[in-house]
Formats: structure tokens, sequence, C-alpha cells
């Protein structure tokens, strides 16, 4: 990435302080390549709070808003499980980031619960706080593996939860998004805890900016660079692996000719089916090897 010059430095800022603003429904978010957006799509319907395998939509008592939590055909109360916080981008609803990541494919094969924050608490941090101890409780999440990813805006709020809740997560997984002005500096060491993957397309117009704010989180954080390594045989996609103090790492794909998309998504929303990776995979791949770590 070309980021040498100050004028250029400032655009992409500027251009990242527009892309990661609050994760509304309502706001339209940037397209994919064929120009088309989210749609609106059925959810399960209400229902009493039972853990059980299938989908629930749930509420949390005394806040506004709600989420949907997908459990595996495999999932039983009283097991330890893995949960995923699944953060959809602004203009998306939870039907889309659901249908473009195939999250919940991937849930009912490797056996963890994904949480879809809905309307009204998605960009709260502490609404996210508030579902997550209540499932530590009621669901019986494991809280040394509980994760966080997201698209655009959503990663953005992912970055947010490593900063403003790294008690609650032991990585998180951005994707085509970066840190929102201030971050990570101004909170100082919490977030050291927490292991980040990132993907970012080269064609995506945040590029530099998204790749700029990955490698001053880097620097905050005292990661020391691994050398970039070409992850298939045409060189479409690079990846880098960053160590950190504590035993976290920091690792970023970069997709050539991939813009503001979902690498292997879904050919809806923004998903990018024929990228030479699969992110949903990466990303549970990445999560399972990440759990909290002791002390």
């Amino acid at each position: 990435m070309g980021f040498t010059t100050r004028s250029r430095l400032a655009a992409a800022l500027a251009a990242l302080t527009l892309l990661s603003g609050p994760a509304g429904c309502g706001a339209g978010d940037p397209t994919g390549p064929d120009g088309t957006a989210a749609t609106a799509g059925g959810s399960p319907s209400a229902a009493p709070e039972k853990p059980a395998p299938g989908d629930h939509r749930l509420t949390i008592e005394g806040r506004t808003g709600e989420y949907e939590l997908h459990a595996p055909p495999g999932y039983r109360p009283g097991r330890k499980t893995p949960l995923v916080v699944a953060i959809h981008y602004r203009g998306a609803d939870v039907k889309t980031m659901r249908d473009m990541t195939r999250l919940d494919a991937t849930a009912d094969r490797e056996g963890f619960l994904v949480a879809y924050p809905c309307c009204g608490g998605h960009e709260d941090v502490g609404f996210v706080r508030a579902m997550v101890e209540h499932l530590v409780r009621t669901w019986d999440v494991d809280p040394d593996r509980v994760y966080a990813t997201g698209m655009s805006a959503g990663g953005s709020m992912a970055f947010r939860l490593a900063t403003e809740a790294p008690d609650l997560f032991a990585a998180i997984a951005p994707v085509s998004s970066g840190l929102a002005g201030g971050q990570p500096g101004g909170t100082g060491g919490p977030a050291r805890s927490v292991s980040v993957l990132s993907f970012i397309g080269t064609d995506d117009r945040n590029a530099d900016a998204l790749e700029i704010r990955l490698v001053q989180w880097r620097r905050e954080y005292g990661c020391v660079d691994q050398p970039l390594a070409w992850v298939d045989r045409a060189k479409t996609v690079n990846r880098v692996v960053s160590t950190c103090p504590g035993g976290t790492e920091v690792v970023g794909y970069t997709i050539n000719g991939m813009g503001h998309n979902w690498p292997g998504g879904a050919a809806l929303g923004l998903g990018a089916p024929d990228t030479a990776i699969n992110a949903t995979e990466l990303i549970w791949d990445f999560f399972a090897a990440h759990p909290r770590r002791a002390g």
C-alpha cells in the first residue's frame, strides 16, 4: 500500500472517518461492485427464551434492541460453548449478514454459537456487553472463547469492542473495515489481550485508510511483523502475521482486485464469492486458535 505523502494520509484518514461512523440501520453503506445494497428479510419470530439448538430472537431486560442467536444442532445446555458476535454493515440487516457470510453453516459444523445484534443494539458497546454476559450466564458460553467479527462499519464496531471491552473478547476479525478515530491511542494497553484478523481489498476506496490504521494498531502494541507471504499461486492474496506481547497476534490479509467486500461470501450484499480465500472459514480457524490466554 502506498501512503508516503501527508496529503494522501490525510485523505485516507478522512475517508475512514466516514466509513467508521455509527453502524446504524438506516444510512446506506458503500455498495458492492454491482452497486446493489442489502434488502430486508425475514427473521425468527419472538418466543420465550429456552437454551436449545436452532434460531432464536432475544432481547435484554432493561435495554433497547434485540439480537438473533443461532445455536448449532450439537448445542447442549451445560456444555461450555464458544460464541461469535457478528455485526452487520450499515444499511444491511441480520438476514443479509447471515446469508452473505454463511456463518451459521460453519457454526453447525464446528459447534459454536453466533449472535447477531439487530437495530438499536449493534452499535452500542453496552448492549453487546450485556448480551455477552447474559449468554455466558444463561447459554453456558465459554468466557475464554468469545469473539467478534463484522463487515465495514460492523468491523469498526468489532475494533471498538476490542478496545472498550477487552475483558470480554479474546479475538476480533474486522472485514473491509478499520479503527475509528482515536483508536487504539487514548485507550492505551487494554486491547493488548485481543488478537486481530483483518481483510482488506486493494480496490476498496478506503484501502489506504484501513491499512494505515492497522499499521498503527500493530505499532501501538509493539507487534513485530513477519515477512509477507503469498497465500495462492496466482499471488492474488498476501498475508502478514505480526506477533505481539502477551502471545497475541495481528494477521492481515490483502486481497488484490477486491473492493469493499466479504472475501468468499455469497453473491449477495457485499459478498465476493470469487476470491482465493474464504473469510468465514479463516475467521473461525483464527478464533479457534486464539482463546483468551491466562494472565
